[in-house]
């Protein structure tokens, strides 16, 4: 039957757009508490474009404007909310065979393509015409409309089209999104970053798995220059885009260097740079009410790094330390960097904290006893206090 295109659904009349998630959906009695995570996140992103409504399917979540809005802005800030797989604007219509192919009709007119396929799924199975049949019976319109050639295998463009509780959803280019899990469904945690490569990675990684990191963060003031701030600031706003917002803890940490090198043999010096990074993190993430620490360490990638030394740096927190990327190289941390973003402003020359005052020589295994004993010159409560009466706190609202 001849499908009347004066009375087609205007895509430039409505905003729609299908969101599918992946993980959730296999949370069974828990899936609803991750899904209202998925969609408070959505809304801190989607209500800033514009007034909107969001509803629920299974496996699937539908945001709707009633005005145009910029679609391409809308998509880029989606596919960068951890949960969603993927993205699509749509056309929204009833479901009934006339009005699927007047849909189809009004995307597939204002592509250019030699080979298409159609591919349907029921989510609503009481609708009469099966999923074989819809793809054929749409797929012939289409071929009427476009004189495109049918190829299931390897098709130049594929119309989608998902049927869901008396509404349906037909579209053709979709956004891939991040995957993992919603940011703050697993709770908070307190990230240990750096002007590097790594730590950005790190926090990226929790963040996939639910976390909502508050950013730590200690500089050598007032010996170096504000560089390292700077580069954080815009690592952490890069990795809050499309995330709820988040703060970082600035802590300056060149008097308490300054302190350590007095008491400190030089090849220990960082194994106690990183045990007071350690206590002062902690008391900051008590603070925020964070149940863990996070920071990027990768095994054995530096002196500070060999299991020994991580051990004795552990012993002086009682949280949970986590490190998503103890068991990765170099190479592949920088090929992540790559992927997410962060690894140019990663490599901008800046001073960084632990190459402050850095012994030419530092331990590579060391044991708690003996750190226990070199440390015991020193006033921790006093350096540690240190750390914590001059931090400053940057929020990060994106």
């Amino acid at each position: 039957m001849e499908v009347n295109l004066e009375n087609t659904y205007d895509i430039d009349e409505l905003s729609t757009f299908l969101i599918h998630y992946g993980e959730i959906a296999l949370k069974k009695g828990n899936r609803k508490y991750f899904e209202n995570a998925l969609i408070r996140n959505i809304k801190l992103i989607a209500e800033k474009i514009g007034a909107c409504r969001i509803r629920r399917f299974p496996g699937r979540m539908y945001l709707e404007y009633a005005k145009p809005i910029d679609d391409v802005l809308l998509l880029k800030r989606l596919s960068r909310v951890f949960g969603i797989v993927k993205i699509a604007k749509t056309i929204c219509c009833e479901t009934g065979i006339e009005q699927i192919k007047a849909a189809a009709a009004n995307i597939v007119t204002k592509k250019k393509f030699k080979t298409f396929a159609v591919r349907s799924r029921r989510g609503e199975k009481k609708f009469p015409i099966r999923s074989q049949q819809i793809n054929e019976l749409v797929g012939s319109y289409v071929q009427s409309l476009t004189k495109a050639a049918v190829n299931l295998s390897d098709p130049e463009f594929t119309l989608y089209i998902e049927i869901l509780n008396q509404r349906t959803f037909v579209f053709g280019d979709s956004i891939k999104g991040l995957g993992g899990l919603p940011v703050g469904i697993s709770g908070k945690i307190a990230c240990l970053i750096s002007g590097g490569i790594d730590s950005p990675v790190a926090a990226w990684r929790m963040m996939k798995r639910g976390c909502l990191p508050v950013y730590v963060h200690f500089y050598s003031a007032p010996y170096t220059s504000d560089a390292s701030k700077d580069k954080v600031i815009d690592m952490v706003s890069h990795l809050m885009d499309g995330q709820p917002s988040s703060v970082i803890y600035m802590v300056p940490f060149g008097m308490i260097q300054q302190k350590i090198v007095v008491k400190v043999p030089a090849p220990y010096r960082v194994l106690m740079y990183r045990r007071f990074m350690m206590r002062i993190a902690e008391q900051i993430a008590i603070r925020e009410g964070a149940l863990a620490l996070a920071t990027g360490e990768a095994l054995a990638q530096v002196a500070s790094q060999t299991l020994s030394n991580l051990l004795t740096i552990n012993s002086v927190v009682n949280m949970p330390v986590l490190r998503p990327l103890i068991g990765m190289d170099k190479q592949e941390i920088v090929d992540e960097a790559k992927i997410i973003g962060t690894f140019d402003v990663s490599i901008e020359p800046h001073d960084d904290c632990c190459s402050f005052l850095m012994p030419p020589n530092p331990v590579t295994k060391s044991n708690l006893e003996e750190m226990n004993n070199i440390e015991k010159p020193i006033d921790i409560n006093e350096l540690v206090n240190l750390g914590l009466e001059s931090f400053k706190i940057i929020a990060i609202n994106k």
